[in-house]
Order: structure tokens, then sequence, then C-alpha cells
């Protein structure tokens, strides 16, 4: 049996469209009828459809994930880690979301098809796990608190006001977002605060302007943590401090090349765990999904317990 999470609303409805694609595809094969689908309709369903499938799993089970990067997110949160015998799929439905450039891979539908249904290889990964009062969430990629966190906020308010709109106003969609990366720039103040790595090594900071923990090297397409490899059981800390905030920008536009780890400002760090302590709340995310505001966070990394067919 094969069990397909799909989430039709996906980079405006591609998800549906690779999903009508897959269907197809199965009709002409021995699986036809060899297969579960759970469409989700809300936020938070996949991760719901995760736990029902793993719960109590008694045999091998592989989840395929058709979704974004939030899709994929709520299905490595909800999915039982204590149970062995759940492996996941992954179809994007962008080729150039951050977990496709993690594997530098070019997504080809049918090839992942023929991949899927056949003895395809299997990946042992890390992934990270965000700790602040009482939210407890996983991420497959990387989380943030800061800047990136009220971009990302602002970016999804954005997101729902224009999902409605036809795809020839696209670039309308592509200047709001320009205009909410530049005003949460402008409205950005650094805070000071401090971090402890695997309980013991203190950095303070002054001017904080971001910190984002990553257990693949990507955010939001930029190449932040260049060495970080999600298999080695660690997380990569990135932490921008300066009261220049066109340092910041200069550290930005570099990171899209790797070529911001030697600018002043930027500091990387290798740690399994790392406690966050600010002066001033910070909103805080997960994989691109924004999920509270905090002082005090602690981030972990859980080595090789998810399993990902490639």
């Amino acid at each position: 049996m094969y069990y397909f999470i799909i989430n039709p609303h996906a980079s405006e409805g591609r998800g549906r469209k690779i999903w009508d694609q897959v269907l197809r595809y199965l009709s002409k094969t021995q699986n036809a009828e060899n297969f579960e689908a759970y469409i989700t309709e809300k936020s938070g369903d996949a991760r719901e459809f995760a736990r029902q499938l793993s719960e109590k799993c008694q045999v091998e089970k592989t989840i395929t994930v058709i979704g974004g990067e939030g899709t994929f997110n709520e299905v490595v949160d909800g999915i039982n880690m204590d149970c062995n015998r759940v492996s996941i799929a992954y179809i994007p439905t962008k080729s150039d979301n951050d977990i496709a450039r993690s594997f530098r891979r070019k997504y080809n539908l049918k090839a992942q098809l023929k991949r899927l249904f056949s003895d395809s290889d299997e990946i042992l990964l890390d992934y990270g796990v965000l700790n602040c009062t009482s939210l407890n969430r996983r991420f497959a990629i990387c989380s943030g608190i800061g800047l990136d966190a009220a971009i990302f906020d602002d970016i999804y308010a954005v997101k729902c006001t224009c999902e409605n709109q036809p795809k020839k106003l696209n670039h309308i969609k592509k200047i709001r977002y320009l205009k909410t990366m530049i005003r949460e720039f402008f409205k950005l103040k650094p805070t000071r605060g401090y971090v402890i790595l695997d309980g013991e090594k203190r950095h303070e900071f002054n001017n904080i302007m971001f910190i984002s923990a990553h257990v693949h090297p990507y955010e939001g397409g930029y190449l932040i943590c260049p060495n970080a490899s999600g298999v080695d059981g660690k997380l990569d800390i990135c932490i921008v401090s300066t009261k220049h905030k066109w340092r910041l920008l200069w550290i930005m536009l570099s990171s899209v090349f790797g070529t911001h780890v030697t600018r002043t400002g930027f500091h990387l760090y290798r740690c399994k765990e790392v406690e966050i302590h600010t002066s001033n709340p910070l909103p805080v995310h997960v994989d691109g999904e924004v999920v509270g505001k905090n002082c005090d966070f602690t981030l972990n990394c859980i080595p090789k317990k998810l399993r990902l067919k490639i």
C-alpha cells in the first residue's frame, strides 16, 4: 500500500496538478488501486494525517508528500519518530525550494515515481527541534529568529491577500513581497542577547539582527550556512550582529553566492544544542512558518532519525 499526503493549494494550485499527473501514472501501473490519498484543506491537516499514519505502525510504510516546504514540515512535525517503520518521499511543487536545493536535485515527476515504486535509495537525516515556553516544533531545514521570521510572517500575510489573484498578476505579488522585505528591513531594531552552545560556551552580542539554526544549508533561497550537512548530528548556527543595517544588507546579498561567511558582523558556529536569550521578544519560524514571539529559545539536533527516500 502507498500513502500520499497532498496539499492541492501549494504553489498556486500546482499541488493539484501534480496529483492529477500522479493519478494518471498510477492508472497505468499495477498500483492503480493500491494507494490511499489524504488531501489537506487547512493548515495542520498534513501534521494530523502524518500522526495517524505513523501511530502504532506495525509494517513498513512510505508516506509521499506532495506540496511545498510547509507541507513537508508538517509531515516531519507530525510523524511518530519512535516508529522506525515509516519513511518519507517528497515530490515538491516547486523545484527551487530549499529542500530541492539542499539535495542539489532537479525533481522529475516520472523519475521520482519510478523510484518510489521500486527499491529506491533511502537516507537517514537529522532534524531540528525548537523549544520555547510551551511550544515544541520540529524543523527539517532551518529555524530562524528575528528579521527572517518577521519577513516570513509578512510574506505569509501578503500571500493570503493575493491567493485569489490570477497568475497573470504574479508580478504584482512579487512587488508586494519586495515591499514587505524593504519594510521589515527599515523597521528592524537590533537587540542585545547571548547564546550558549552545548551548555558550555557563552557568546554575547549587542546588536542581534537575526539568528538561524540550520540542518541544511539554505533558507529562503539564500545559502546561509554553506557547510550544513544534515547528517553530522549538529546544527550550524548563524548570527548576524551589527549596528549598521547596510552591513546586514550586504551580508544578505553576498549570501546568495555563499561569500558572506567572512563579512564583519557574521558569526558561524556548530553545535548539538543552542540556547538563545534576547532582551526583547523576537519572532521565530520553523521552515518558513512563523510560530510566535519569545525571548528564550532552545534548539536541538536529533541525529539520523528522519528516513527519506530519494
